[in-house]
């Protein structure tokens, strides 16, 4: 984690971990470098801000029975989102594979 502030904070914002403070201060206890740290940060909590902003009032529609459209595209993107984080997955682990780890 000390090492590779950058990856390492952008990551654990895009899974589901412990709270802020609590990543925070194992980071700083870590010596991980501020401005990377804070750089990973500041990207990883884009996805999962940008899902809340844009498809949060679609949601409500989709729920409140108004949207079949709407319906259809909040599936859509959530298979999308469901097959790239799955593809990531298999890239990560395919590099670490031929690291050895």
């Amino acid at each position: 984690m000390g090492k590779n502030a950058f990856y390492a904070s952008f990551m654990i914002r895009n899974v589901p971990s412990a709270p802020f403070i609590v990543v925070n201060m194992a980071f700083g206890a870590a010596r991980a470098s501020f401005p990377l740290f804070l750089a990973g940060c500041a990207l990883g909590v884009l996805p999962k801000t940008a899902l809340v902003a844009f498809f949060g009032g679609s949601f409500m529609t989709a729920v409140s029975g108004d949207g079949v459209w709407t319906s259809a595209i909040l599936a859509g993107v959530a298979l999308a989102w469901l097959g790239l984080m799955l593809a990531v997955r298999e890239v990560v682990r395919r590099r670490e594979a031929a690291r050895g780890d």
